[in-house]
């Protein structure tokens, strides 16, 4: 059976969930193992994304948080995103 693929909405759910629940700052490496399983290079391009818009921050040691924003936003698609898939 073929499994379907995620939107970029959903992969990028799944990249905020993991840091909501995982408060501490997470390496990147880790995000990416445990939210996602795609490439890495996918997962970057979907990092970029999230940072772009303000949703996570990353640090010059290499660690991702959630913002405020991110939280916010979190919360806003874990409501309406059941509705819609």
């Amino acid at each position: 059976m073929a499994r379907m693929r995620k939107s970029a909405v959903q992969i990028r759910f799944e990249i905020l969930e993991f840091l909501f629940f995982n408060t501490k700052p997470q390496i990147r490496t880790a995000v990416w193992r445990k939210s996602t399983n795609m490439s890495y290079d996918d997962f970057l391009k979907h990092l970029e994304y999230l940072k772009e818009k303000q949703l996570i921050k990353e640090t010059e040691a290499g660690t991702t948080t959630l913002t405020e924003e991110g939280r916010r936003i979190y919360l806003e698609l874990r409501k309406s995103l059941p509705s819609l898939l």
